[in-house]
């Protein structure tokens, strides 16, 4: 029995990811101190789930070690008040993500409307909407 449950473990963990030296020093110099570190492979980019400063983020990184975006995963309380009412006026706010990039920060929010629908929206970091479309 034991044996069967050895084998299934590994194909349910899958392979572990090699990660190179330099994505793994870029890591470590952008966001010293992070725990819980996941590595994973997205679309030929090194994507990693880590805390970091009691926030959970994700970071993808290209195989030279540059680091591409971003993202944190907010708790609603945190929001500015400002960006928040914004996005509120789309629908009741189920989640934030605030989203880093190069040259930008940008808001992405799951809302939901009276009919319980649920919509993606995109803004700036103003708050201004860019996009909202139907999940």
């Amino acid at each position: 029995m034991s044996i069967k449950l050895n084998i299934l473990d590994k194909i349910l963990k899958g392979r572990p990811v090699r990660i190179p030296g330099v994505v793994m020093e870029s890591f470590r110099n952008n966001f010293s101190g992070a725990r819980n570190i996941e590595w994973s492979r997205y679309k030929g980019l090194f994507e990693v789930i880590f805390y970091h400063g009691e926030k959970e983020k994700i970071a993808r990184f290209d195989q030279d070690g540059i680091l591409l975006e971003y993202r944190i995963n907010l708790q609603l309380d945190t929001i500015s008040p400002e960006i928040k009412s914004r996005a509120a006026a789309e629908g009741e706010i189920m989640n934030c993500i605030e989203f880093h990039s190069v040259d930008t920060i940008r808001y992405e929010f799951i809302v939901r409307d009276e009919k319980l629908v649920r919509y993606l929206l995109l803004t700036d970091m103003g708050g201004n909407k860019i996009r909202k479309e139907a999940l």
